[in-house]
């Protein structure tokens, strides 16, 4: 594939509020031409285009109207080696040009305005926010929400030359905010071992062209679910991300037995538990990773998981558990949680952190929770507070509890169940206050009970001689 070029001030911090402005624009614009196409269609081939837009040949590949779907699929058939990987766009291609869709689209993507600051790669990540919403459940199959995609990439504090991994790539969303979060620190990328897997073929390809917009040429492995019964990669990365599906039943196909897991076999018909292993499993020494997992997993009462998850705790690969807001998702209601898990814990290596984040977060387009900036800080703050050791607690949102409270609470790792709420304690105005209106109260109810005990007697002295 063509090399895209370095994007001019890449150490510029992207306007949020310009790139919606931009991504709204495009949108409003598409969506007069979605015609024939299902919204899955209809993005990759917005999507194609968004990268197509950044490449040097643009110009001459938007002239060429007669044939330009043939022109297309060829510019993005130049994968070199991974020519497969971006088949289920060119179909997508195909499809448009067939109903005459292609022309009106390329044209409008020509004419897209960028303000200075805003890169084709935020806009495309914009994009593909918008289509998963457009696709409800369907889109949440290949979409992680950016806010826990940059929360994720915040608390792991990626180096330059580090060895990442996901295992279950969704549209590269993870990786994105990872290289995204190196270059708001003037950081480069150009170092970075990127490795991608997944189930999906169409994941594979909307992640290649997300993370080659951001210089970033991912290494593509083998499908995930090749891997995933054996309980590891081949090789070991110094971060992992992943946000699996959830509670895959009959994911193993029998072949689990000869796994290599650690903390021990997982059940077959819930998959959480063999992810969770599968990243550690791919830790290098000193290694970190972040796993989002439906809130069950924390506290699953069935026996192999309860065993698994006090192994791993009492191993101390779980560093810390993060309760995030619900309705984040396009794809489920499912309360979910982070899990902060480290191969060598060098800190604090007898606990884990506890934080509880579900009253964070606004309510946003088609009622989705959203993290924003201040609520990312937060989180990132405390987690790196409490290993610095510069605190044990923070009342209401965080607290780190010793392995053996843990323990005694059965393992269960629900941060609600950790985290004690703050006893608010009103001022003494507020409380005079509140005695006053007490008082007054009971006046009344004082000449009530008078007003009763009159009519009482009244009554009496009738109906007794």
């Amino acid at each position: 594939m063509t090399d895209v070029p370095a994007e001019p001030n890449r150490s510029t911090v992207t306007d949020a509020v310009a790139v919606q402005r931009v991504s709204d624009a495009l949108w409003r614009g598409l969506d007069r031409h979605r015609g024939v196409l299902d919204v899955t269609e209809f993005g990759d081939v917005v999507l194609s285009l968004l990268y197509l837009r950044s490449l040097p040949s643009w110009q001459a590949l938007a002239s060429r109207v007669p044939d330009i779907g043939w022109a297309i699929q060829s510019e993005l058939s130049r994968v070199d080696e991974h020519s497969a990987v971006l088949r289920p766009l060119l179909d997508s291609v195909g499809k448009a040009d067939e109903a005459r869709q292609l022309g009106p689209l390329v044209e409008l993507v020509d004419r897209l305005q960028l303000p200075d600051g805003v890169l084709i790669s935020h806009v495309f990540s914009a994009m593909l926010f918008r289509i998963a919403s457009a696709a409800g459940k369907k889109g949440g199959e290949f979409h992680t929400p950016e806010s826990i995609t940059d929360l994720t990439a915040a608390l792991l504090e990626p180096a330059p030359s580090d060895r990442i991994l996901d295992p279950c790539c969704k549209a590269g969303g993870f990786l994105a905010a990872i290289g995204d979060e190196l270059v708001r620190k003037g950081k480069s990328v150009d170092q970075l071992t990127v490795a991608i897997s997944d189930y999906s073929t169409r994941s594979y390809a909307l992640a290649y062209l997300n993370l080659r917009l951001r210089g970033i040429a991912p290494l593509i492995l083998p499908n995930a679910t090749e891997r995933l019964s054996m309980g590891a990669p081949e090789d070991r990365y110094d971060i992992v991300t992943a946000n699996p599906p959830f509670n895959i039943s009959n994911w193993d196909d029998n072949s689990r037995f000869a796994g290599r897991w650690q903390f021990g076999i997982p059940p077959a018909h819930n998959a959480n538990f063999a992810w969770l292993q599968y990243v550690v499993a791919a830790l290098d020494r000193d290694g970190r990773a972040v796993v989002v997992m439906p809130q069950g997993a924390s506290f699953s009462e069935n026996i192999q998981e309860q065993n698994i998850r006090a192994a791993m705790l009492e191993d101390g690969v779980v560093s810390a558990v993060v309760a995030l807001p619900g309705q984040m998702f396009n794809g489920t209601d499912i309360p979910v949680t982070l899990w902060l898990l480290r191969r060598s814990p060098a800190s604090r290596p007898y606990e884990v952190l506890f934080v509880d984040a579900t009253g964070l977060g606004s309510v946003q387009e088609r009622g989705r929770r959203v993290l924003g900036g201040t609520d990312i800080d937060k989180i990132v703050e405390t987690y790196r507070g409490w290993r610095q050791r510069r605190f044990d607690a923070v009342p209401g949102f965080a607290a780190g509890v010793p392995i053996g409270e843990v323990r005694d609470g059965g393992y269960r790792l629900n941060p609600r169940a950790y985290v004690a709420p703050i006893q608010s304690v009103p001022d003494l105005q507020t409380r005079a206050r509140h005695a006053a209106d007490l008082t007054q109260r009971l006046q009344q109810l004082s000449q009530q009970a008078a007003v009763v005990d009159q009519t009482i007697e009244a009554h009496l002295k009738e109906v007794m001689p």
